[in-house]
């Protein structure tokens, strides 16, 4: 039996002798593994010149990518501008027939009472000068209504 333990024990040995030599190989290995891994990892730059033609055909292809959009967007901007302006000039009518009713209410509360049954307000798409050629027309209106006023006084007198 003793035999057979010493043979156990020679074996055992041998295979420990055969994984430390084993370990041993793994770790030289690994080490170059790693210097190569890093190696393979590492970035480079590699600059390379491009064809002019492939630069102007990219140029290209994002001109016919791109410009869709912006005239729809060009054209969605037109819009709106259109609608703002006509909403404006709508504001501002809206605005002027205000006035013009704070006025005559303001009037009628003083008693200067005038005949403005004349004067009537057609809410229409007006430009900007023709709404300050009316409010100058209104003016001169009140001017003359006010002289006309004056003299009728003075001959009453």
């Amino acid at each position: 039996m003793a035999e057979s333990l010493e043979q156990s024990v020679g074996c055992l040995e041998a295979s420990n002798d055969l994984l430390r030599k084993t370990v041993t190989k793994l770790q030289d290995n690994a080490e170059s593994n790693n210097f190569l891994a890093q190696i393979m990892l590492e970035c480079k730059r590699v600059f390379e010149l491009v064809p002019e033609y492939d630069v102007h055909k990219a140029k290209l292809d994002l001109i016919e990518e791109v410009e869709p959009l912006v005239r729809t967007l060009e054209e969605k901007l037109d819009k709106s501008t259109v609608r703002m302006t006509r909403e404006l000039d709508t504001l501002q009518q809206t605005y002027e027939l205000n006035k013009l009713r704070l006025s005559k209410s303001r009037d009628a509360e003083t008693g200067n009472e005038m005949d403005v049954s004349t004067d009537a307000v057609i809410m229409t798409s007006s430009t900007n000068e023709e709404l300050a050629q009316l409010k100058d027309l209104k003016s001169r209106k009140m001017e003359l209504q006010n002289r006309l006023q004056m003299l009728r006084e003075l001959e009453s007198k």
